[in-house]
């Protein structure tokens, strides 16, 4: 299992959301850098090497810095967690 921690106080735009996902977890090159693509990858390249523990620390300053993107990214990641079990996810 992979337990893997974002801290949301360090993230206040989608560069610096994309780099720290690419920085923690393994996305492919290819890797769109969009929130379709994020889920995709989860599903698709990530869980099935095993469970994923994701963190998001401090969720509440990245939304107050980045709007409506962390909602939807909270929303993206809620409902993969419930399309596969192996997906657990917590905002701090």
């Amino acid at each position: 299992m992979r337990y893997v921690i974002l801290n949301g106080s360090r993230i206040t735009n989608r560069r610096e959301l994309y780099d720290a996902v690419a920085a923690h977890l393994p996305v492919p090159e290819y890797f769109g850098r969009n929130l379709d693509a994020l889920h995709e990858v989860i599903l698709l390249d990530i869980l099935p090497a095993g469970r994923l523990t994701l963190e998001i620390l401090d969720y509440e300053t990245m939304k107050s810095k980045m709007g409506g993107y962390a909602v939807g990214l909270k929303h993206m990641l809620e409902d993969a967690a419930r399309e596969d079990p192996r997906l657990t996810v917590i905002f701090g």
